[in-house]
């Protein structure tokens, strides 16, 4: 490299690192902090509740008070502590609701309560629910965290089959601030440092990728806007347990991953006969980014519950034991033993030396898969409408509709895992059609995503292989439009491939024990029947009231059939807010040959034609291939959905369905983009919308979600 490439590249990089966009949102994020704690909030903590658990320590498990009205409590034990951290140096009137009563025999309950090194409160507590007040000085708040130590004297109860030591149950602390003037409160170094970092990476990575000095500014105080936000409406949920520090790491590792996909992605593209500008590069890898860093430091949050994360951890240490072929209790199987595949937990073992904790490793993995599927959707949408808008639209509803966090709470791995090699799958079937045949690596690619898809998760291997056989079959018998039969050929002879080694390597070992499986399971539901009697599961795989999914049994036709109707309402609504469904059909529809070839236009056709001629979009045979695609998708998701009806035998197959939705329906608002006149303002309402909604839906699921 000569000197002046040296000296050019340097000045590139003084350029990167010294754009005033950076300085300017680092700034408004100090000050937003700043001022987000001259409000004094109140606070309440519900002891046994759902997000007392990162304030607590030496604390005994949650109970809850029988009555008209149950009441959740806790006991203390000799020692416990309350932390709220970095609520700010002030002073606090609080007060503590709790209940002194002990069995006979055992003597009075005594309780002191002390902050800083000063006594708050000494007390005997009536053997009665009763409040308790006392006040806490602005000099008992150690670096603006409180800390409030509970000293009693613990007794062990006799018979108990769990011996544990009680001293005092609470139910309920108040915190409201002090009647003292108001003075000054400086933020805590730790909470302003870790965020002023955060925002510095976030703002270096906006000018890395291009952006004005404004959109750096602007994109870099988002930091501090979420920061003062959660300070000023929500403060214990960023402070609890310093989680703030994951912030930054949160940011690094997206950067990480953007950086990557940076180098590779434009290649990928021209693999796939298509190039990005620089705008939508920068635009695509941003959204990516952010979503990246929001999902992982959700992921990473002190109260997140998180359902099969423990499940997938247990399969991961086998894994790395060296026992690929294992089996697990199935529910769907009744409670027998079934096979469950080792393939994701493989693909995480070279990554396996960057963790230390085996959580985090997973949490990251789920998050990776969920938000990389996102460039699959992207290259899609934008190459069958040749507009980058379309890429972005349909990339940012895969990232955003309800289906798409809801599975990061879920934490089901494999299936993440499986639908992301599934979405490969798809975008090089369509995307390398009609050129897939031996002699071209688009060929060998498939048959490497489909096999790996083939040998995910159990769902995801019967929902991959109809999808895949109805995408080649609709492909065959559609040639006249397509004008190639070769294409449809091979792809059915990749996925033929693909199950053979997906038999020959894994299934094999495990034939005969699922046939003598099935055959149990059919003689015991044989044995179970009770002629003329019903006992038919409707509501989906999934039971949450807070989504509006309630699984039930029926025992009724009637029932079965209405319950099953509603039961697919109710997960339309609270997969994916409904409309993307119907606004992907019709996505679809606009870029179907019939409505986009004036001359191949039956009589029957011509009245949606001309309603729908505004769009003018011209005949492609990528968007032909894209839409019998989508219909070959669909097909399986509905016979799985019907299927699970049937048989109460369900597989997730609205997550399932996720790619498609959001092709289509990004589809359609990139056509009303461009040709409505209104277009653009109700698409970018539409996607704020989602995003506003899908932050909403994460922090409850964090919050509130099987708890």
């Amino acid at each position: 490299m000569g000197s002046s490439d040296r000296g050019r590249g340097v000045r590139q990089a003084l350029r990167i690192v010294l754009n005033p966009g950076i300085y300017v949102g680092v700034l408004a994020v100090a000050l937003l902090i700043l001022v987000a704690y001259q409000a004094r909030p109140s606070y309440e903590v519900t002891f046994g509740g759902p997000t007392d658990g990162p304030l607590l320590r030496g604390f005994n498990t949650a109970e809850v008070a029988g009555g008209p009205t149950p009441t959740t409590f806790r006991w203390t034990r000799g020692d416990s502590w309350i932390v709220l951290q970095d609520v700010g140096q002030q002073d606090f009137d609080m007060v503590l609701s709790a209940n002194g009563w002990r069995p006979p025999g055992q003597p009075p309950a005594r309780l002191r309560i002390e902050a800083g090194g000063k006594t708050l409160l000494d007390t005997a507590p009536a053997p009665a629910p009763a409040d308790y007040r006392f006040s806490v000085p602005r000099d008992a708040v150690h670096s603006g965290t409180l800390v409030l130590h509970l000293v009693s004297n613990a007794f062990i109860p006799p018979n108990d089959p769990n011996p544990r030591p009680l001293g005092v149950s609470v139910t309920r602390l108040k915190v409201t601030p002090g009647t003292a003037p108001e003075r000054f409160i400086a933020p805590p170094a730790d909470i302003w440092g870790w965020l002023v970092v955060a925002a510095g990476l976030l703002g270096l990575t906006l000018s890395l990728l291009g952006w004005g000095v404004g959109g750096i500014a602007l994109g870099t105080s988002l930091v501090g806007v979420l920061a003062a936000w959660l300070l000023v409406l929500d403060r214990l949920w960023l402070t609890s347990q310093g989680w703030y520090v994951t912030w930054p790491q949160s940011v690094s590792v997206a950067i990480l991953v953007v950086l990557l996909l940076w180098l590779v992605g434009g290649w990928l593209l021209r693999l796939g006969g298509m190039r990005w500008s620089p705008w939508q590069r920068r635009a695509f890898l941003t959204m990516l980014m952010l979503a990246f860093a929001v999902r992982l430091a959700g992921e990473l949050h002190p109260q997140i519950f998180i359902v099969d994360l423990v499940f997938h951890q247990h399969r991961l240490h086998q894994v790395e034991t060296g026992q690929l072929l294992f089996t697990i209790k199935s529910a769907e199987w009744g409670g027998h033993d079934t096979f469950y595949l080792p393939t994701a937990y493989v693909f995480m073992l070279p990554f396996r030396w960057l963790f230390t904790d085996q959580l985090t490793h997973i949490k990251l993995f789920n998050v990776a898969l969920g938000a990389l599927g996102a460039f699959p959707v992207f290259y899609l949408a934008r190459k069958a409408m040749d507009d980058g808008r379309a890429g972005l639209i349909a990339s940012a509803l895969y990232l955003m509709l309800p289906i798409a966090v809801l599975p990061l709470s879920w934490g089901v791995t494999s299936n993440l895992f499986g639908e992301f090699f599934a979405l490969c799958s798809l975008a090089i079937a369509v995307g390398a059609y009609p050129n897939i045949r031996p002699n071209r690596p688009a060929f060998w690619a498939l048959l490497f995503t489909l096999l790996i898809a083939l040998l995910s998760h159990p769902g995801v291997v019967q929902l991959t292989g109809v999808a895949f056989a109805f995408i080649s079959l609709l492909w065959l018998v559609s040639r006249r439009i397509i004008a190639a039969r070769r294409g449809a050929v091979w792809t059915l002879a990749s996925l033929a491939s693909a199950a053979v080694l997906a038999y020959m390597f894994y299934y094999s070992h495990f034939a005969a024990d699922m046939i003598n499986t099935l055959q149990q399971i059919q003689a015991e539901r044989a044995a179970q029947a009770k002629p003329g009697v019903l006992h038919l599961k409707i509501g989906g795989s999934v039971a949450d009231a807070s989504l509006g999914l309630v699984v039930r049994y029926v025992d009724n036709w009637r029932d079965w059939f209405l319950g099953g109707l509603r039961g697919f309402w109710q997960e339309a609504q609270a997969y994916y807010c409904v409309w993307p469904l119907p606004a992907a059909i019709l996505g679809y529809v606009l870029i179907w040959p019939p409505f986009t070839r004036e001359a191949s236009i039956s009589r029957s056709f011509r009245i949606l034609h001309s309603a729908f001629r505004i769009w003018n979009i011209p005949h492609s045979a990528f968007r032909t291939c894209l839409v019998l695609a989508a219909v070959g998708w669909a097909l399986a998701v509905v016979i799985f959905a019907v299927a699970g009806w049937l048989l109460n035998l369900y597989v997730r197959y609205s997550l399932f369905a996720l790619p498609v939705v959001a092709l289509g329906a990004g589809i359609l608002l990139s056509g009303t983009w461009r040709k409505c006149r209104y277009g653009p303002l109700l698409t970018m309402m539409l996607v704020l919308l989602f995003a506003v909604q899908a932050l909403a839906l994460w922090q409850y699921r964090i919050t509130y979600a099987f708890k």
